[in-house]
């Protein structure tokens, strides 16, 4: 007969199973609600400081074929494929520890991205246009867009302009009734202003009237 020590040994130990569940639930779940977190005590700030942060300018990708619009789609895929083979050949036991590790890191690193977008434009308000501000630079309304509310934005009019001294086209969401009535052709008065770490803000913008062409009298 086997002996009492055997057969502690070969028994199942609850404990330990119930501390590497509890492990992997802390896992899967904690980087997550760590970053909601940090997005929320960073609204937080914002909402304290009752102003409203400037606008981003994103540039407008310009694509010059179906593969560039492909390739994030192959690439996912292609690793999707090689992690599969991998645990494949692997085992899972093996490969956990590592899928645990990029899991945490994707979640630390979207946690510092928020962190460096709020930072970027830390100190740079929407304001309205004055006599002390620099000089304002001038932009074309290339397409004018109604754009609904979402859970990521307030929604408002989306707007590609054709900025001077810019080489490509950017975007620009505005929350303001005003910009309703502007159109393809309109232009705008921008002030704008460099982000702590890149990217360029607008902290200021007005439309500028069309001139109607002078007519000579006969």
């Amino acid at each position: 007969m086997p002996s009492t020590d055997s057969l502690n040994r070969s028994a199942p130990n609850p404990a330990g199973n119930g501390w590497t569940s509890q492990r992997t639930a802390w896992l899967i779940f904690g980087p997550p609600a760590f970053m909601v977190a940090v997005r929320w005590l960073l609204q937080l700030v914002d909402d304290r400081q009752n102003t409203v942060p400037a606008l981003p300018l994103v540039p407008v990708s310009t694509t010059a074929g179906a593969l560039d619009l492909l390739w994030p789609f192959a690439l996912a895929l292609a690793l999707l494929i090689a992690a599969g083979l991998i645990i494949y050949r692997l085992g899972w036991r093996r490969v956990m520890p590592v899928i645990g590790a990029v899991w945490l890191l994707l979640w630390l690193l979207g946690s510092g991205a928020l962190l460096q977008r709020h930072l970027n434009c830390q100190g740079l308000v929407l304001q309205g246009m004055t006599a002390a501000a620099p000089v304002p630079v001038k932009a074309r309304v290339v397409t004018a867009l109604f754009k609904p509310a979402s859970l990521r934005s307030l929604g408002g009019t989306e707007l590609v302009l054709k900025i001077d001294d810019l080489d490509i086209p950017n975007r620009l969401l505005l929350d303001d009734a005003g910009a309703a009535s502007l159109k393809p052709g309109d232009t705008l008065a921008l002030q704008l202003a460099p982000g702590r770490f890149n990217g360029l803000f607008v902290t200021g913008w007005q439309a500028v009237p069309a001139v109607s062409p002078l007519v000579k009298a006969p």
